[in-house]
């Protein structure tokens, strides 16, 4: 009875253990699901959108949005860009960078009766739930979408009245555009777009992402309800908007203003050179205009002014809205009028719907606008204020830089026409100016020299006399020395501005130009302006130009009571030239859906580039002739000023290509060309640099080694075959966890016994991943993660493998290779995008762990539960 008692007690306890180990198995289980679960619920709260706070906002398009090219102000097709495909959402980054987009809560009435268009904007994500097209002459059109998901939601309500905008209504019986040579085309006068590929981002606050919402609406064709009549959009009425996102709401408000100008009877204008004549008006920011002045003397001529409105309050960075208030500005030459009168006549655009010719409409060509619409005059006397003797009591330079210009400098004479061309992205902070040999006739790329000056100096120029700006500058308490500081025999080249009756420019801004351009909160400053292909250096009194290599230093001077006051800053020649991102002299492209091809150039940041990739069979017959659309030149260099980095002296284009169709072998040759606005004497566009080589197959990557002991500083690799050279790498966590050592630069081809030392010596026991990298930038460095990714397998995972490691004390440490694991692939030649951190604790915690240690769960395992079963019951019977 005692001996059966006994094994019965046993196996009971054993059972006991067992079941305990399963339910404590299944409470783990069940809380790791649980975690799961809660986990899988934050991320569909993630998921959700989110309104960013303050972001609503109202903009403008202008209704003479590009008249010329037929692109209007309509955001879908056929007004497009011929041969860029810029439509649907891309509408509103392409008007932003012509100003003809303006974050302004006031949309105005032109003087010929047509309203500007409007925009609503909200920033949020999830727009994904929209389903917006990603390309068409619809790119991001969601109006239908909008409508029918009842989470999201916008109501346009007039304050103090009873208007209101239906966006559904506004989507049938609607009246044709009357701005688009299309008049068949159904352009809805409300359209929902959604930017789902940050687009645009200058009118954008807050975090990243910059995606987004617009409602976009044409207040000219627009119907709103009006207490059950149909109504329209009025002068002098307030609207509040407020978008309702899945319960979020953002609201902003707007005003419709009538689009006037006021001028008065009483300027007075200085006996001098560009003197401003301005006007206030509600026209929006970039609306263009003219301004002439008619002197009382009949034997002067009249001077006219080409302008365009500038507002009065900074939203953000360069989006000034008039709210309601801008100004346009003419500047005059008044030299010898003092004491005379004139008058003053402000114009707008006159053309209107009426006056096209049904020619012009029919083959999508506008009537360029006449300025025939008088908005406003005024009058005002020259006054006599001359001062040769004219002296400063003080003044000071904060800062300088120099700046460069892709190309051609079109607006060079002016703050508003220099701050343009940084809105535009054609102008950067770079002490690199790029000579361009590698064409037929040479040319400069051209620049700014620019001073961060005190307001002081503004009237000590404005008063000095001079027939130009160059002269008066002169004249004046201040003073430019640019002269050569590496000649090599000692006589430095050196600039003469009296010598220089054109290409050089002295443009004072008083506070009219980009602010992007400053270092502080003053914005007031000095500009020269170089055009180096018109103007001349000396050299012992001899007239000749800077070459490559040669170095300035350029140093501005003010003469004041208090003391002289300098600043310098420096620049340099570069050769102008581009070179394909590739080892050797011929490009290497592989067969894949997207081909990389990439430039490097040292022209300015900004110049308007394409690629064009040609492929040619055997036989002569070209099977792919592909180019891209202009791509702007990216700076590489450190951010100096304004809104992008400098080349400093290299910026970068880049482009893909589909290529899996080319066999290997074929031959391909790609170009990187300048696209737009070359100086006159070059054909458009203008090769800059080409190269040839031919499709090659996907490349290859294999990885021998196996277990090891040692000292924890190095592992031996067996063998790497690598078909396009590259890195081996060693990992602790998993594949994409922190890199602990890499090998240098590895040749094309196969390598044995391969030795790695270890940056972070393993001080434990540990498994370690051994990572194969493709050299993806060529340049024979390891970048990973940023670029160098690691070689694919067929499957599209990287190429690597796994050792135990056993750290030995170093009395006995040795690297002894244990039985052999071997990864082989054929790769693709995309990179890897894989973190740097680990799924050891670091932030790549998705990596999926291939081992459990058995003294981490509850109990001791239920294996080790089983083996106490069966010796339970083994003694049990011993006993019996």
């Amino acid at each position: 009875m005692t001996a059966r008692h006994n094994t019965f007690t046993a196996v009971f306890l054993a059972a006991l253990m067992v079941l305990s180990v399963v339910a404590g198995t299944a409470a783990v289980a069940g809380a790791q699901s649980s975690t799961v679960d809660a986990s899988s619920a934050d991320a569909d709260v993630t998921a959700a959108a989110t309104l960013d706070n303050g972001s609503a906002k109202a903009l403008t398009i202008s209704w003479f949005r590009d008249p010329g090219e037929a692109n209007g102000p309509y955001p879908v097709a056929p007004n497009e860009y011929e041969g860029n495909e810029s439509v649907g959402i891309e509408l509103f980054t392409n008007a932003e960078g012509d100003r003809e987009l303006i974050v302004d809560n006031s949309t105005a009435r032109n003087p010929n009766g047509k309203w500007d268009m409007l925009a609503l904007h909200v920033e949020t994500d999830g727009l994904e739930a929209l389903n917006p097209p990603t390309s068409g002459g619809d790119k991001g059109l969601v109006t239908q979408a909008f409508l029918d998901n009842e989470s999201w939601d916008l109501t346009v309500e007039q304050v103090g009245g009873d208007k209101s905008l239906d966006i559904a209504a506004n989507q049938e019986n609607f009246a044709p555009p009357e701005l688009s040579a299309a008049t068949e085309a159904e352009i809805p006068p409300v359209m929902v777009f959604a930017d789902t590929e940050e687009v645009e981002g200058d009118i954008t606050r807050g975090d990243e992402p910059d995606t987004g919402l617009y409602v976009w609406v044409d207040p000219n064709r627009a119907t709103l309800n009006a207490g059950g009549e149909t109504g329209s959009f009025e002068t002098g009425e307030e609207y509040e908007a407020t978008f309702e996102v899945e319960g979020q709401t953002e609201t902003v408000s707007f005003e419709m203003v009538e689009g006037r100008a006021t001028m008065n009877d009483s300027y007075a204008p200085a006996n001098s050179f560009n003197q401003g004549i301005t006007a206030n008006t509600t026209l929006m920011t970039g609306s263009s205009a003219e301004m002439v002045m008619v002197p009382d003397n009949e034997t002067r001529d009249n001077q006219t002014a080409s302008i365009e409105t500038e507002g009065n309050l900074n939203l953000q960075e360069d989006d000034r809205g008039t709210i309601p208030y801008g100004f346009l500005t003419g500047q005059f030459d008044f030299s010898g009028m003092a004491g005379e009168s004139f008058d003053v006549h402000l114009y707008a655009p006159g053309y209107t719907n009426e006056t096209l010719s049904s020619d012009f409409r029919d083959q999508a060509v506008l009537l360029e606008p006449e300025y025939r619409i008088e908005m406003a005059n005024g009058s005002g006397t020259v006054r006599d204020v001359l001062q040769p003797d004219y002296t400063i009591d003080n003044a000071t330079i904060r800062e300088s830089k120099t700046m460069t210009i892709a190309y051609t400098n079109p607006d060079h004479d002016t703050p508003e026409g220099i701050g343009t061309q940084i809105g535009d992205g054609h102008a950067s902070g770079d002490s690199t100016i790029a000579y361009n040999t590698n064409v037929n006739d040479s040319y400069y790329d051209e620049m700014w020299l620019h001073y961060e000056t005190s307001t002081e100096i503004f009237e000590a120029i404005d008063l000095s006399p001079g027939r130009d700006s160059v002269e008066k500058f002169e004249s004046s308490p201040l003073s430019l020395n640019v002269t050569q500081t590496n000649a090599e025999d000692g006589t430095p080249l050196s600039l003469d501005l009296s010598e220089n009756s054109s290409g050089v420019y002295v443009v004072p801004d008083n506070g009219s130009s980009d602010p992007r351009i400053y270092n502080s909160s003053q914005g007031t400053g000095l500009f020269f302006s170089f055009k180096l292909n018109e103007m001349a250096f000396f050299e012992d009194g001899e007239r000749t130009q800077p070459d490559v290599g040669d170095e300035f230093e350029a140093t501005l001077t003010i003469d004041t009571e208090q003391g002289e006051r300098t600043e310098t800053t420096t620049f340099r020649i570069v050769e102008g030239q581009a070179v394909a991102v590739t080892p050797g002299d011929e490009i290497r492209l592989q067969q894949a859906e997207e081909a990389d091809v990439q430039f490097n150039a040292t022209l300015a940041r900004g110049t308007a580039m394409s690629i064009r990739l040609v492929a040619t069979a055997d036989n002569g017959t070209v099977v792919m002739d592909e180019s891209t659309g202009e791509l702007g030149l990216s700076g590489l260099g450190p951010q100096i000023c304004c809104d992008g980095p400098s080349t400093a002296p290299w910026g970068t284009i880049s482009a893909t290509f589909d290529t899996s169709d080319l066999p290997v072998g074929t031959s391909v040759t790609a170009y990187a060309s300048v696209v737009a606005d070359l100086p006159d004497a070059y054909e458009t566009p203008l090769v800059v640099q080409e190269i040839s080589g031919e499709i090659r197959g996907q490349p290859t990557g294999s990885v021998s080694i196996g277990d090891q002991s040692g000292s924890g500083e190095s592992i031996t690799v067996d063998s790497v075959e690598l078909s396009d050279g590259g890195f081996v790498s060693v990992h602790t966590g998993s594949p994409q966890g922190p890199t602990i050592g890499e090998t240098g630069y590895l040749e094309a081809g196969s390598q044995e016994g391969l030795e790695v030392a270890l940056s972070e010596p393993v001080s434990e026991d540990a498994t370690l991943y051994v990572l194969v990298h493709q050299d993806t930038n060529f340049n024979e460095e390891f970048d990973f993660p940023a670029d160098d990714g690691a070689y694919l397998d067929d499957a599209g995972e990287p190429v690597s493998t796994s050792i135990a490691y056993t750290v030995e004390s170093a009395a006995t440490a040795t690297a002894t290779p244990s039985p052999t694991s071997t990864a082989t692939a054929t790769a693709t030649a995309a990179p890897t995008d894989t973190p740097a951190d680990g799924g050891d604790g670091g932030d790549g915690g998705d990596a999926t762990p291939t081992e459990t240690s058995s003294g981490d769960g509850p109990g001791f395992g239920l294996a080790a539960a089983l083996v106490a079963l069966l010796a339970a019951a083994l003694l049990a019977r011993r006993r019996d």
